[in-house]
């Protein structure tokens, strides 16, 4: 431009303060100057920006380059003529259509491409003082296409949404590992994006749109922000169909979405539904199937649809169905685009050829794996969008009762019983909800959580859980919003959950049938009336019941608190592992199948990384509420008793007994285990029992490890050689697998007449808390130091068996 004026100066300085985009910015500039200037000129003011900001003018530059280079083979001749004539203003009016930001195509108007004016008012003529003034013109939803030329545009609402302060934080994440930090340069390197997205006020823009609907189908990831199967279709510039089919029969196979995490499910939906509302004029169409591909089919035919935009899900069957979808969409003819976002890393994309089989199960053996298997960094949340295309008409869709995800017993008298009224108060569903939380516990709780996460009487710990498996926040706003906080042990959680769901992978039965196969013969109590005592807190022992009451009135329990019952259930009531997940699974609003497949495995002794420990019930609220107000908070009973007796109230004196309120049997169950420590050494017993009857086939002789049969076909061809490195691999496809086995069992299977235990795993609290740190460690150090010559002593022994 020979003389860059006023406006552009302005517009320029919006882009320099972030307040406009890349693409705005050079919209605008091309609705000023027309083509024929803005293709001369330009350069000048790409120059005058890369003083100031040298990647923005690499942006610039790209763009003019880009924008040019399609230009002139398309419209050539319109090139050569001024910018004034007619068929420059119907190229220029699709050119800049994101851009538009003055009055808009009315319902009804005709477009007359041969008048001699544009039909449009442009930037520049609201810039201009006396013309047009800022007259709005209000928006009209769904408005039907105008004619002629423009016939085929629809007008859509976009809206831009409001500022939060979730981006205040959000560094850019440039590792590909959980544990690892930002590099310096990444952490000072400013986030243009978001603070364009802060700065920019509301606008509403109607957008023309020349292409088909795109479905975007929700599933785990009902949420805007960070959402890239939301963001591609988007950018398809085509009108953009929400849709949330549920299916009980594919989705809930083995308790997988149980009653609390369906009431979640009810109330995420309805907060998803009411956002994309108020701030998109947009909506979720909601459909009720016995079969996703056949209703998904039915509304690709009803919406004329040729896109379908999802995030991928991970449980076998889900996987299975979601590869059924694509085959049959794809072959009639519809664009199947499937995103990652569930995860930090997919499954499929673990590789353990570098690593080797070794130590698999455990945490650091898959950061590890995963550290290796992919070069390509995690990046940063994508934004939630400014705006959402809208269909010319709307889909049938069913309400959101109808889907019957939060459904009420009723009593006889026809009234309604509202089991979910305390999960309703202690919660705050969406993902506003699961930002606030994140934050609440980034500014506060993650300063104590490196020592102090189990306390069960504080908030040390993070509430995030039920958001994160419903996907209302992502694990990469959750990765790049903790790195401000150096807490590597709450980044590492991460690293399980996505673990979990590789094991799932591996293991497709993890959450009915024991990984280590010779477990499933292991002898476990029926007692009916014990695991129902244990289901509802009435088992005698405070820490246990209060643990168990808050589960069923909120939901939820913190980590350590599930480690607590599921000791008692396991080592103590001697109850099959697969009774306390299927209670979990029903009970928690975050049951997600594959985390708690995967701890209630290693609890019950069969998972691949056996627990090294076990809770006792009482001695461990020394570490978790060493003052009982935990106890008291959930059962109002004991309340008033003295410190001392919280978490024994057997043993506290009948008179004291008496002024606190607390009559046991009555308000106050007693004890269902009168001898703990028998009840443990029966269990143990149990576990010896069934090792040393499977020990030739299943118990390493030299090592004293349990054996666990590795399909290694799962693990690629450079692994089976790797592990076997025997030419008989054709006629012996599974690897038998030294896994880390606890050391009371090793003990107790090699001496099962020794009447002590110098490897007991019951770890008390801080009563003894430097015995039990130093148990701890030692533990630590001698699985992971002595796996390796544990690990060669087996493959020696494996290729000897072959």
């Amino acid at each position: 431009m020979d003389t860059v004026n006023s406006q552009e100066t302005v517009l320029r300085s919006d882009l320099l303060a972030g307040k406009l985009s890349v693409d705005e910015y050079f919209c605008y500039v091309l609705s000023i100057y027309g083509d024929v200037i803005v293709r001369r000129d330009f350069p000048v003011v790409v120059t005058k920006v890369k003083f100031t900001d040298q990647s923005l003018g690499n942006e610039l530059h790209y763009i003019y380059e880009q924008y040019f280079g399609l230009y002139s083979k398309e419209h050539s001749t319109s090139l050569q003529t001024t910018e004034n004539t007619t068929s420059h203003d119907t190229d220029l009016e699709l050119a800049i259509a994101l851009s538009l930001g003055e009055d808009r195509l009315r319902v009804g108007d005709t477009v007359n491409t041969h008048a001699s004016g544009p039909c449009f008012v442009s930037y520049a003529d609201k810039l201009r003082p006396g013309q047009h003034g800022s007259s709005n013109v209000p928006h009209q939803q769904n408005s039907p296409p105008a004619t002629n030329d423009c016939s085929s545009l629809l007008l859509v609402k976009d809206t831009e949404q409001k500022s939060t302060d979730r981006t205040d934080n959000i560094h850019t994440v440039g590792t590909r590992t959980v544990g690892n930090e930002l590099s310096e340069n990444e952490r000072k390197r400013p986030n243009r994006r978001r603070r364009t997205k802060r700065n920019t006020k509301n606008s509403n823009i109607e957008r023309p749109l020349l292409s088909k609907p795109v479905i975007v189908l929700f599933r785990r990831d009902l949420r805007t922000y960070d959402n890239p199967a939301l963001r591609s279709a988007i950018e398809r510039n085509a009108p953009v169909i929400p849709v949330f089919i549920w299916s009980k029969t594919e989705e809930a196979p083995n308790l997988a979405v149980g009653g609390a995490t369906s009431f979640w499910l009810h109330q995420s939906l309805l907060t998803l539904n009411r956002n994309l509302q108020l701030k998109y004029g947009s909506r979720v169409i909601f459909r009720k199937a016995t079969s996703t591909i056949q209703e998904l089919c039915r509304l690709i035919k009803e919406t004329g649809a040729r896109t379908v935009c999802m995030n991928a899900v991970y449980e076998s069957w889900l996987a299975k169905r979601d590869g059924e979808i694509e085959q049959r969409l794809k072959g009639n003819g519809v664009e199947v685009i499937c995103h990652h976002s569930y995860l930090l890393h997919e499954p499929n994309s673990i590789n353990v050829e570098s690593t080797g089989l070794r130590g698999i199960g455990s945490v650091t053996h898959f950061m590890e794996c995963s550290k290796r298997s992919s070069m390509k960094p995690l990046g940063e949340p994508l934004d939630a969008p400014t705006g959402i295309p809208l269909p010319g008409s709307w889909p049938t869709t069913v309400s959101l009762d109808e889907l019957e995800l939060a459904m009420m017993p009723r009593r006889k008298d026809g009234t309604m019983i509202d089991w979910a009224a305390n999960i309703r108060r202690s919660w705050k569903f969406g993902e506003d909800g699961g930002y606030e939380a994140l934050q609440e516990f980034l500014g506060n709780g993650v300063y104590r959580y490196e020592k102090e996460s189990g306390r069960a009487d504080e908030q040390n710990t993070c509430r995030i859980s039920p958001y994160l498996h419903w996907g209302e926040i992502s694990p990469k706003t959750i990765l790049a919003e903790s790195y401000r906080c150096k807490s590597p042990k709450f980044r590492r959680k991460l690293a399980w959950r996505d673990m979990s769901y590789w094991l799932l992978s591996l293991f497709p039965e993890m959450p009915w049938k024991p990984m280590r196969p010779h477990y499933q013969f292991q002898r476990w109590s029926e007692n009916k009336a014990d695991l129902k005592a244990w289901q509802k807190g009435n088992t005698g022992y405070p820490l246990v019941d209060a643990a168990m009451r808050e589960l069923w009135l909120t939901g939820w329990m913190n980590n350590y608190m599930r480690h607590v019952v599921a000791s008692f259930l396991i080592s103590y009531l001697h109850i099959h592992w697969i009774e306390g997940y299927n209670w979990f699974q029903d009970t928690l609003v975050d049951a997600d199948v594959a985390i708690n497949a995967m701890m209630w495995q290693n609890g019950g002794m069969s998972g691949l990384d056996q627990w090294n420990f076990v809770m006792h019930p009482v001695d461990a609220a020394m570490t978790c509420d060493p003052r009982g107000d935990y106890v008291r908070q959930w059962i109002p009973a004991l309340s008033s008793l003295p410190d001392e007796y919280i978490h024994t109230p057997w043993k506290c004196p009948a008179s004291q007994l008496r002024r606190a309120g607390v009559h046991l049997g009555q308000n106050y169950p007693v004890c269902i285990i009168t001898d703990l420590e028998a009840a443990r050494e029966k269990s143990l017993q149990d576990v010896v029992a069934i090792r040393k009857m499977c020990e030739t086939e299943f118990v390493d002789s030299k090592t004293g490890n349990d054996l666990v049969p590795i399909p290694l076909v799962r693990f690629g061809k450079n692994v089976e050689q790797q592990e076997l490195c025997s030419p008989c691999l054709a006629t012996s496809p599974t690897l038998m697998l030294p896994v880390i086995t606890r050391r009371e069992f090793k003990y107790k299977t090699a001496n099962p007449d020794a009447k002590g235990n110098p490897h007991s795993a019951v770890l008390k609290g801080y009563r003894s808390r430097k015995r039990d740190e130093a148990i701890a460690y030692a533990n630590q150090k001698q699985f992971l130091a002595s796996t390796m010559n544990e690990y060669e002593i087996g493959r020696a022994s494996c290729r000897e068996r072959v």
